[in-house]
Formats: structure tokens, sequence, C-alpha cells
């Protein structure tokens, strides 16, 4: 066999998923070689972001090191760079700092906030779909805490300490679910009331967590309610400034943090790769996950749009991810093979969200429903099962001891049970 370039762009869940299926795959195979890059030397671990940008774990929690993933895979190289541009007619991947023939590529850039057009959200929002918007946001909310903490102006006082979630998917209630957790300690640092922090959670349709059964997502909004988080439903944003936010039915509602979950388009780096583009920018794919104007190309994870999965393609969610990532990988080792390709066939064991650091509500394997303590060492066991998986023993350990033990305020899935308990908090 000739010699083969395999380049993979992008070490997300589904990056990483892909990159490992081929290494393993051609692990005999010394004629091909896989390159994977991305911008950071770290995989980030996207689910968990909320726990950084709410101070629950330190910012290294969710970083991963390509070179210790990836250290016994010979076959792999890890390139740490920012992608300008692709060549499809010379089969050349653009960086800022150099280029990389390929005979495949494998597109996995992933996702990025959609604001859908929102004036103001752009220039005054918060996101929080990465590393960097996860520590901004914590850094922005503990200095405006600690402003509010010496501000006399009730009004300006008022709005400083209200914080706005807006969007009621899965970010969105995680996020809100943390500062559950983190008002008090916000309080007690800053000597204020918890009761002056007011945290409202925002979604435009009526209800919340429309991915999980109508039961499990009213018991999440009944926890953080109970809990003092104002959830609101129906509420659709019109405008966001730097003082407040306004409603379609013209409330405007004083907060200098509005934090932007609503939503998720194609990476816009890619806009310019010259190829089919579906909902939300999405790069079109046939079923094996494979571009059907260039075939030696494929896209997956969030970037992708499967045509076979309908026009909204595949969730955007890890499980979906790591099944492209794999099915791509699958397809390139049949076509070198000759073996008869698999066409993308999902299958999802379910969902777990968090609301905040020992609550969460789970529906799995198709009839387990679990709520409270088990619902989070339920998502406990399936991060954990990640790192198995991915032979990753020394994240195992790091894992265990940021949630569980190596916790500088007790946000632990013991917080509530062996730590300090919870205070209810009204919403005014």
């Amino acid at each position: 066999m000739a010699e083969k370039n395999i380049v993979v762009v992008g070490a997300g869940f589904a990056g990483v998923a892909a990159t490992r299926r081929l290494a393993k795959r051609f692990k005999k195979n010394r004629d091909v070689h896989i390159t994977l890059i991305d911008r950071h030397s770290f995989m980030t671990y996207m689910t968990e972001l909320h726990e950084i940008a709410t101070d629950r774990v330190p910012e290294e929690a969710v970083q991963y090191d390509l070179g210790r993933l990836f250290a016994h895979k010979r076959n792999v190289s890890i390139v740490t760079d920012d992608v300008t541009g692709v060549d499809h007619d010379k089969n050349v991947v653009t960086t800022k700092h150099g280029s990389y023939a390929y005979d495949y590529l494998v597109l996995a850039m992933g996702a990025e906030s959609n604001d859908f057009g929102t004036p103001g959200v752009k220039e005054h929002g918060f996101t929080l779909w990465s590393f960097e918007d996860a520590v901004r946001l914590k850094h922005h909310i503990q200095d405006t805490v600690a402003a509010a903490a010496k501000e006399h102006d009730p009004e300006k006082r008022k709005a400083m300490l209200t914080f706005v979630v807006v969007g009621g998917g899965f970010t969105g209630v995680e996020t809100a679910g943390e500062m559950i957790d983190w008002r008090p300690i916000l309080a007690k640092e800053n000597h204020i009331d918890p009761n002056e922090i007011h945290i409202i959670l925002d979604e435009a349709v009526p209800t919340i967590l429309n991915m999980l059964d109508r039961p499990d997502a009213d018991l999440a909004k009944r926890f953080m309610e109970k809990h003092g988080i104002d959830v609101r439903t129906a509420a659709p944003i019109t405008a966001v400034s730097a003082d407040d936010m306004t409603l379609k039915d013209g409330t405007h509602v004083p907060t200098n943090t509005v934090i932007w979950t609503a939503g998720l388009k194609a990476n816009t780096d890619t806009a310019d790769f010259d190829m089919e583009q579906g909902r939300a920018g999405r790069l079109v794919t046939n079923e094996y996950m494979q571009s059907e104007q260039y075939a030696n190309t494929y896209v997956i994870g969030d970037l992708s749009l499967n045509k076979d999965q309908g026009d909204r393609g595949t969730p955007q969610i890890v499980e979906a991810a790591e099944q492209t990532g794999a099915c791509a990988a699958e397809h390139i080792v049949a076509t070198e093979t000759g073996a008869t390709p698999k066409p993308f066939k999902p299958s999802y064991s379910g969902f777990v969200v968090s609301v905040g650091s020992h609550y969460s509500v789970a529906n799995v394997f198709g009839s387990i429903h679990l709520s409270g303590w088990f619902g989070t060492i339920m998502k406990h066991m399936i991060n954990l099962l990640y790192f198995v998986t991915t032979f990753a023993g020394y994240y195992i350990f790091q894992y265990s001891m940021h949630e569980f033990f190596r916790n500088k305020n007790g946000r632990t899935p013991f917080w509530g049970h062996l730590g300090p308990r919870i205070k209810s908090v009204q919403v005014k």
C-alpha cells in the first residue's frame, strides 16, 4: 500500500473518537499516518464547562492533554495550530504556521454559540461554548459580585447581582443549577446577603429540557424553583444591552450579566471551505458522514448534518459526536481494505442533566429514570466510563480527585449530605 495521510481537524469528542478508531484499525499498517490538528494542546471536556464557569473545579479539570491521550499511538501526530483553510483540489489543509497534505480529511471543528441575530448579544452577552468562554464568565461573575458589594446605589446594585441564563437546554439548566451552590459562597466571600443574588433562567418556548421526558424535566424545574432560581418560560428576548435585557412583551430586566446558551451553529471558520451547508451552517454529509462533493472528506460531530437524519441532523450531544467519528473512521478503513462500508446508525443511551453538585435528573437505557443524588452518581459514572474507554487511567484519578475530594468549597455529590447544606433562597 502507498503511504496514506489522514488529517483530523478538531480535538473534541468527535475528533478524538475518530482518531482513536483510526489509530487502532491501522495499528499494524505503517503506511497509514494520522495527524490530529487543534488550536489547543488539550481536549476540552465540554460537558463540564459550567463547573469551570461557576468555580466548582479548577480550570485544568476540563483539560485533557492530547499528548497523554495518544501517548501510545505511534501512528498519530499531534499538531497545535489554527486551521485557516482547505484546498480540496490539492488535498491540503493550511494552518497559521504550515500546511498538511492529506489523502483523507476528517473535519471535526464543532459548533459555536448562535445568537440568532439578537441585538446586543455579541457585544454584551457571555457565551459558554469554549474553555475561554468559561474562564471569562467565571472572572466576570466574581468581579461583578465583588463590585456590587461596594455599590450603594440600590438600582445599580440590583442589576449587578442579577444573573440571567438564557436557554432552557442542558447547558443553561446546568449553569443555573451550579449557581445554586455558588451563590452562598459568593455571598459569604463578599459579605452580602445571598438573597440579593437573583438568578433567572429564561427560555423562549413554554417548557425547558425538551430532550427529556416531561416528568424528568419538571423535576429539574421544581428543584431549581425550590432553591431560588427564577424560571421564566415563553419569554423570548429581543435585545441585550450593558445594563439590561428586553423581552418580547416589552419587559426590561435590569442586569449586567446575560449568559447566552440558547442555541448552536456550525463553526464559522468552515464557511469558506466550499462545502454544502445545511441548517445553522452545518456541513452536509451522506449516511457515511462523507461529503458528497469531496469523496475523501468527512464531517463529524456538531459540525455535520447527516441528510439521512432529517433537516436537523444528528443531535449535538457527546454520543452522537463519538458515533459519527467512529462511522467516518470505519468508512475510511473500508475504503482502504475493500470492505463493505456500514452507514451511520445512531444509538443513544439517554441523557443526564445535573442541577448543581448533588442533584441531577436522568433518563438512561430507555426506561431507567433517576433523580437527585442517584442521578448525580449516574452522571459521574458516565464520565468515568469515558476515561475507561479511552484508556486514560491518569484522568480517572484526576477526575475523581477534582469531583469528589480535592474541592475547595465542598461542592461534591455529598454536598448537603456529608457537607454543608444549601439554604433555600426566596426569589424576589
